[in-house]
């Protein structure tokens, strides 16, 4: 993929890999949330990566550019959290 991603190209690169989940969430939410047992964040938006057994192996405030976004699906389609981290993958990720 070369170019932005808008957001209807990025719910479909996610949604062929990933249940998609869309919360409703006030700007800040309570210590006691529902959203907070996910999260230790307490503002939106968040994106919580789940694997197949409900643990949490990668979390983000979002996605600073279209390479991140597609870094980040890469991630954590390609399970690259089993042996290694998100910010050494990032770097070796293509810039283009």
């Amino acid at each position: 993929m070369t170019g932005e991603l808008s957001g209807g190209e990025l719910r479909k690169l996610y949604a062929k890999d990933f249940a998609l989940f869309e919360a409703e969430a006030p700007d800040k939410y309570a210590k006691e949330h529902e959203l907070r047992k996910l999260t230790g964040r307490s503002y939106t938006p968040v994106w919580v990566f789940l694997d197949s057994s409900g643990k949490k192996v990668l979390e983000s405030t979002g996605f600073r550019n279209p390479r991140e976004a597609r870094a980040i699906h890469a991630y954590v389609s390609g399970r690259h959290y089993l042996k290694t981290g998100y910010q050494e993958f990032l770097a070796a990720f293509p810039k283009g």
